[in-house]
């Protein structure tokens, strides 16, 4: 448990996205809380953590892209991960 909580606090300094309801529904389902507050979304809920532009090299050249993260928590499984998303 003590290692999830240093890793939530490590998420949250580098978010700029999620809410404190949000950080409130990572933290119990990272403690254990299997209820689903959201049922009607399914059981993988994905709540935003950041958005961030990056410069990134192509093999045609540099391009700026927005690079989205997401915590993904499975009710099913109790798995989650974390999931960037660029565009």
């Amino acid at each position: 448990m003590k290692e999830h909580v240093s890793e939530a606090k490590e998420m949250f300094s580098t978010s700029n996205k999620v809410t404190r309801p949000e950080k409130a529904l990572i933290l119990a389902f990272m403690a254990g809380s299997r209820v689903n507050p959201c049922p009607e979304q399914g059981d993988i809920i994905s709540i935003r953590l950041s958005e961030n532009e990056e410069i990134r090299t192509q093999p045609e050249g540099t391009k700026k892209v927005t690079v989205e993260t997401f915590f993904q928590m499975n009710y099913v499984t109790g798995e989650w991960k974390r999931v960037s998303k660029t565009h």
